[in-house]
């Protein structure tokens, strides 16, 4: 009867995964695992960092939920050790506890003996983090680890995909920036730093004619210098007649990757002009 219990649970695992969706939501992987092991599950990255949480009614300490989702970290004294043990570790909190997350003086946890599982994650061959499990009342059992190092793997390839996604953006940013700021010339540099030096957020109107009054330069420079940007994807612009261009912000980290590499460009002008 218990191994068909566990069996059940796996299948509701690996349920997840046969969903079909070629990209599984991380955080309903986190909630699938807190609800099929009836315990607080806690994915802990560098820093202490709590990149995902689900806290089950049932079976939360609500002090430990609300310092997690306030903070996004982990209380101090869940790092250390914890957080790097090289293999699973089941029930670390055997006897009863000084609760450290109250506000007053540390007294006895209230919940009396909370059962708590760390398991490390892996992906990609690296150590990404540690996945936690926290059951208020109660402690854990070999099968619930067998679930939580299933719960693990899952998670260690949505991270490592995360990861790999966000490579990927940070690569197609550049490679924009590229395009962009290849194509520019030495008076379309100075229009850019001047359009975007004093831009806050990700929108705001630009009117081209005073600018290319304050830098002695031709409107049509500006208009240039905008349109090579909206064709790399960084930016998009709409004409608002007389009060000047709407312009917005497509993609910010390719826009400060121009804007950091624009000393450069005109270093290289500078040199070429004084060639010729």
């Amino acid at each position: 009867m218990q191994e068909r219990s566990l069996l059940n649970k796996v299948r509701q695992i690996n349920q997840i995964l046969q969903k079909g969706d070629p990209a599984p939501d991380f955080r309903e992987a986190v909630r699938a695992l807190g609800l099929v092991v009836g315990a607080a599950v806690l994915v802990a990255v560098p820093d202490d960092q709590v990149a995902g949480s689900f806290f089950p009614s049932e079976a939360s300490c609500s002090l430990l939920q609300q310092y997690v989702e306030s903070r996004k970290q982990l209380p101090p004294h869940y790092a250390g050790p914890l957080l790097t043990a090289a293999e699973s570790r089941l029930n670390i909190e055997r006897t009863k506890i000084k609760c450290k997350l109250k506000k007053e003086e540390p007294a006895d946890c209230s919940h009396g003996h909370p059962g708590l599982v760390t398991v490390p994650i892996f992906g990609g061959g690296e150590r990404l983090g540690t996945m936690l499990l926290h059951r208020a009342t109660g402690q854990f059992s070999f099968d619930d680890l067998i679930l939580a190092e299933m719960g693990s793997t899952l998670v260690g390839m949505l991270l490592t995909r995360a990861r790999e996604e966000s490579r990927q953006e940070e690569q197609r940013s550049k490679d924009m920036a590229s395009v962009a700021f290849e194509s520019l010339s030495y008076s379309e540099v100075e229009a850019v730093e001047e359009v975007f030096r004093n831009f806050k957020g990700d929108e705001g109107v630009v009117v081209a004619s005073k600018v290319a009054g304050e830098l002695g330069i031709t409107r049509s420079v500006i208009v240039n210098a905008l349109r090579k940007f909206e064709s790399a994807g960084i930016i998009e612009s709409r004409s608002l007649g007389m009060k000047g261009t709407f312009i917005r912000v497509k993609n910010r980290s390719a826009l400060e990757e121009v804007i950091r590499s624009l000393p450069r460009l005109r270093s290289q002008n500078e040199e070429s002009e004084t060639r010729f």
